[in-house]
């Protein structure tokens, strides 16, 4: 995740450790590829525009859509909660930002509003990268109060919720030395904990495959750290319960009912796209951009390290229905993303290509997807689609 208060280099590299391995969310992480594998015709889908927002953002977070249609997400460049209504083309702000939040401020409060989660009946969870903390709100937008959370296997948020009392977190500690000072665990699994919200009651529901490593060096410092563009496992939960895994080494989605049953998926063949030098160059661009935050010299020498070829998927989202959709990386960036699509049997069933600008965002009802859309000036929007 995106929250480190480190002001060394040593802390830098632990936060870039922590952005190349978080393998939920993120989008807008300095780690993001893109995709096309050719696929025949009869296999692919397309995307048929139904609305776009008038309005313009500075990144889009996740889209969550709400019982009345209307959608909430977050700009995290603004770092402004926000509503609207693709009817309306109205857009509102809900809460209010502050520079200095606790976690006694009111719950209508936010730092770094970051991520958005749909819990039971009509309550949200606004997950606040920098306060450390998350917020409930109903679907009016009224702030409810703050979640009360234990800290469980350090600070990082909870990111991942059912509606049945549950929230997921994926177990990073572990992988970052548990907190020893000077201590380097290469676990061969990482464990994804399930946090019972009334009592914090914690276990263990799914284990992810353990990052590949490589020296990472910061002018004279080297410290490991996890290889760009290798492949990352991604864990997601749908509101019953039933879990999900995207193996990436595999390229297969395997399921875990509520009562702890598994379903092995299908592999399924991909092209391996080959790590550029212009790939290369991008990432530590913005690696040099993230690290101005910290005081970084800009001429500060940098050897980051590569994987060979480019995963099977750099991001995944599951749809309520029991999908999962898996962003495959692309080879030529003047192309739309494509999303290869999984459902419950964990067998691939079709790709969707996305418009060029376009990236998967969040799911509604009636075969709704909603996309972050670029525009020409570098602003993005939110646009509902139609699978076609």
């Amino acid at each position: 995740m995106i929250v480190p208060h480190a002001r060394t280099f040593s802390g830098m590299l632990r936060m870039l450790f922590r952005l190349s391995t978080d393998s939920f969310l993120c989008t807008g992480t300095f780690i993001v590829a893109a995709a096309l594998a050719c696929r025949s015709a009869e296999s692919q889908s397309t995307l048929t525009p139904d609305a776009r927002l008038p309005a313009r953002f500075g990144m889009v977070s996740n889209v969550v859509e709400l019982e009345d249609g209307q959608v909430v997400f977050t700009d995290t460049r603004d770092k402004l909660f926000l509503r609207a209504d693709f009817k309306s083309g109205r857009v509102d702000t809900l809460g209010s930002k502050s520079d200095s939040v606790g976690p006694a401020s009111p719950a209508g409060q936010y730092k770094f509003p970051g991520w958005v989660a749909h819990l039971a009946g009509d309550t949200v969870a606004l997950v606040d990268f920098s306060a450390l903390r998350t917020t409930l709100w109903n679907e009016a937008g009224q702030p409810l109060g703050v979640l009360p959370l234990k800290e469980i296997s350090g600070n990082a948020p909870v990111l991942v919720y059912d509606t049945v009392g549950s929230g997921y977190k994926i177990d990073y500690q572990a992988v970052l030395g548990g907190g020893e000072p000077g201590r380097a665990l290469r676990p061969d699994s990482i464990p994804v904990l399930r946090i019972v919200l009334r009592g914090n009651v914690v276990d263990t529901v799914a284990r992810l495959a353990s990052p590949e490593y490589g020296d990472a060096v910061f002018g004279e410092e080297v410290q490991q750290a996890a290889r760009v563009f290798a492949p990352n496992d991604f864990f997601g939960v749908l509101p019953d319960g039933t879990a999900w895994v995207a193996r990436a080494r595999e390229n297969r989605v395997d399921w875990r009912s509520p009562d702890g049953r598994w379903v092995r998926g299908q592999t399924h063949a991909y092209p391996k796209v080959p790590v550029t030098d212009a790939d290369k160059a991008r990432v530590l661009a913005q690696v040099r951009e993230q690290g101005k935050q910290f005081g970084m010299p800009q001429d500060l020498p940098i050897v980051y390290p590569f994987a060979e070829t480019k995963p099977a998927f750099d991001f995944a989202l599951g749809r309520s229905t029991g999908e999962v959709w898996l962003q495959q990386p692309r080879k030529d960036e003047n192309s739309g993303l494509v999303y290869a699509v999984f459902d419950r049997k964990g067998e691939w069933r079709r790709d969707i290509v996305f418009p060029k600008e376009a990236s998967l965002a969040g799911f509604g009802d009636d075969g709704v997807v909603y996309a972050s859309v670029r525009n020409v000036d570098g602003s993005r929007t939110v646009a509902r689609y139609r699978v076609r």
